[in-house]
């Protein structure tokens, strides 16, 4: 099985070369959410006492969008050997091909009630609503984030998750 640091370097590999909205290199983004879900894991695994891998978390945080924003296939990752826990986690946070409205793709990732998929989109908006990750102009976004970060957690609670 892969670790932590073979998933960061599928990941700088597939996202080679790609800059984020703040014109920084998108691993960042990945690095920022990966840390933060991982601590999110750590706290459901101890003192929620969920039956969940922070590892796995981890893994599938810094993947979480080499389904969408490279040309990597959920083949790819199996091929790679990560466990199913991670590509199922990939997957649940990839956007559909067909055009979805955002707060449709969140419902869906509620809908799984995947633990470590809810801890990461709620890593991964938390992020998004960072002052170096939004635009200027970003108020629909920022709103958009702080609504969908909301949702999260009320199902992450619903689940037995207490952090935050």
């Amino acid at each position: 099985m892969p670790d932590i640091f073979e998933a960061h370097s599928f990941a700088i590999t597939a996202h080679a070369g790609q800059i984020d909205k703040g014109g920084q290199p998108y691993i960042r983004h990945l690095e920022r959410v990966a840390n933060a879900a991982v601590k999110r894991a750590g706290h459901a695994r101890a003192v929620d006492r969920i039956a969940i891998d922070p590892m796995e978390v981890m893994q599938a945080a810094i993947l979480h969008d080499v389904l969408e924003d490279t040309p990597r296939t959920e083949a790819d990752l199996v091929a790679a050997g990560f466990p199913a826990a991670v590509v199922e986690m990939v997957r649940i946070l990839t956007k559909p091909k067909s055009r979805t409205a955002y707060s449709e793709r969140i419902g869906a990732v509620i809908a799984s009630r995947n633990l470590g998929a809810l801890l990461i989109k709620m890593s991964d908006n938390e992020d998004n609503l960072g002052p170096d990750r939004t635009l200027p102009d970003g108020a629909f976004l920022r709103e958009r984030y702080a609504t969908s970060l909301a949702r999260l957690r009320e199902a992450a609670a619903a689940l037995g998750y207490t952090g935050l």
